[in-house]
């Protein structure tokens, strides 16, 4: 892998690394505003990109079924994004006395969406006056349309890539810089403000941290207020569902931070919808009861270990086909075998791996559902949107996106989507490289440093943790670890080091034969602090390593 490392100046204190981090992230001039970013509640509509007279009318309509005591249907999404805004609308609706209920599609049933599956079961129940999408809704065209000729007015709000043309609907709340959630908590907060309620600081902001990282929007400006508000928010939350699932995670409230939500709530709420059914994260984010919350919270736990273990048996089914990708600027696998919950993930995966767009298609009963992933510089839906003639639906942002098609076309959509990339997809796209912002000496891995690191938190997508190169590490010791021996771990030191530090590799257990005792390595990772039974310790997350150098 190509390393580009964006300062050659090598820093001697934690404040000339901070120098460099602010340099290297462009943020000079505009550190103030990054450091002490605004309050979400004073942000405003203009500054997240909200059309103010779409918004207005949005709110005029729910204030009028406040009023009059109409029926009220919130249509979420089954990923953590979805269930988010679904439950910031519905609890801020709630307490103005609406008559409203949520109601989140089942994946395998209904399908992405305002889909005519899903409004099938929602119009044969309870025919609603109102119905407000929430993380969903900005390409379903025809689904709009039924709605609007069914007698029901319709809200859309999303922030996904909108088509040329917008659908039908009462107002259209939306914007691509923020994520569903935090659209849904901008409305919500407007439609407060005009019923006269006071919005508290931390106000539903605890589900915006959830959303807005899950769904790795950048990590900048409103989203960032969201992300470093809302996990502040988490820290001191009484919600009984969130603390239960952190039971189950085994994780230390007062210590939640982006990994955290990442790597250990988000998955649980989403394994709902990639497995079983998200109204059970729902209630689990809304509910009082405590001993409810444990049970949910053990559901969720459960499923997401079954989805732990789908996604490793279908990666690996995936792989078995790796020699015939070499030459592709695309990679497509599908299989009749792999659950359309789990292909995103594969994706993902495999998107890493190869470092080039990849798609994953489950086909069963005559449709295939596909999802896909990209690297920087491709956008993936758009691709995709050139083959639409041929497909049922698409959706999606430039690096995610899915889409739906009949088994019959699918041959001929594959064959179409590697002839376009070999002709778009520029192979220099494809050369895998990581931003290495500095090389740093070892005297700098120090608690002090990670405390000044984290001062750029909250981390993610758009505003990444910062990789650090450390050069010439001798490895003391090197072993695999984990399941498979999946893992690696260097001991190691520098030539200025005298504590030997730990090297962690996740995934990259299969470089244990590569390296021995006494090699020279070049490092690139992620400086951190390890705590376990009352013990710190610094290590280093490794991202890449060269090796005999």
């Amino acid at each position: 892998m190509r390393w580009n490392i964006l300062e050659s100046t090598i820093p001697q204190s934690e404040n000339e690394l901070r120098n460099i981090l602010i340099k290297t992230r462009g943020l000079e001039k505009k550190d103030e505003l990054f450091f002490s970013p605004l309050n979400p509640t004073k942000i405003s509509i203009q500054e997240v990109g909200l059309d103010a007279g779409q918004l207005k009318k949005a709110v005029k309509r729910i204030l009028k079924a406040i009023e009059k005591k109409e029926k009220v249907v919130i249509f979420g999404d089954y990923d953590a994004d979805g269930v988010c805004a679904t439950a910031i609308l519905w609890q801020a609706l709630y307490k103005m006395g609406c008559q409203v209920i949520p109601f989140i599609p089942l994946r395998e049933k209904h399908g992405y969406g305002l889909s005519d599956k899903a409004l099938d079961d929602l119009l044969a129940k309870d025919k609603p006056d109102l119905i407000i999408t929430v993380d969903n809704g900005i390409v379903a065209h025809k689904s709009a349309q039924r709605v609007l000729d069914a007698g029901i007015d319709l809200i859309i709000t999303d922030h996904h890539q909108p088509e040329d043309k917008l659908p039908s609907a009462v107002a259209v709340v939306h914007s691509t810089q923020l994520c569903g959630a935090t659209v849904s908590w901008m409305f919500a907060r407007e439609i407060s403000k005009s019923a006269g309620y006071k919005i508290a600081k931390d106000w539903q902001l605890d589900l915006t941290a959830i959303a807005t990282i899950a769904d790795q929007v950048p990590l900048r400006d409103a989203n960032r207020s969201f992300a470093k508000f809302g996990l502040e928010a988490l820290r001191k939350s009484k919600r009984v569902g969130f603390k239960a699932l952190l039971t189950h995670a085994g994780l230390n409230q007062n210590n939640i931070d982006s990994q955290s939500v990442g790597f250990g709530i988000a998955p649980r709420i989403n394994a709902m919808g990639r497995l079983g059914h998200s109204l059970d994260a729902l209630r689990l984010l809304l509910t009082n009861n405590k001993s409810k919350a444990e049970q949910l919270a053990q559901v969720l736990s459960e499923t997401n270990i079954a989805r732990q273990d789908m996604t490793y048996e279908m990666y690996g089914h995936a792989l078995s086909q790796s020699e015939n990708w070499k030459q592709e600027h695309i990679i497509i696998v599908h299989c009749d075998k792999y659950h359309e919950g789990v292909v995103g993930l594969i994706a993902g995966r495999l998107m890493e791996q190869f470092y080039k767009p990849v798609i994953v298609i489950s086909v069963g009963d005559g449709i295939g559902k596909a999802s896909a992933r990209s690297v920087p510089g491709v956008n993936i839906v758009e691709l995709i949107r050139e083959v639409r003639d041929d497909l049922l639906d698409v959706g999606g942002h430039p690096m995610a996106a899915g889409f739906g098609l009949e088994a019959s076309k699918l041959d001929r959509v594959i064959t179409r989507l590697k002839k376009l990339a070999k002709e778009t997809i520029d192979k220099e796209l494809l050369k895998p490289s990581i931003n290495v912002e500095v090389v740093i000496p070892f005297l700098l891995i120090n608690e002090k440093t990670v405390k000044m690191i984290n001062e750029f938190a909250p981390f993610g997508q758009g505003n990444e943790e910062p990789i650090l190169g450390f050069k010439n590490v001798e490895v003391l010791q090197v072993f695999t670890m984990g399941a498979d021996n999946q893992h690696l771990k260097i001991v190691g030191k520098g030539d200025d080091g005298v504590t030997p530090i730990n090297f962690l590799f996740w995934r990259k257990g299969s470089l244990r034969e590569k390296i021995t005792l006494g090699d020279k390595i070049d490092v690139a990772g992620v400086l951190e602090l390890n705590k376990w039974n009352g013990k710190k310790s610094m290590q280093i997350r490794v991202k890449d390593v060269k090796l005999n150098v």
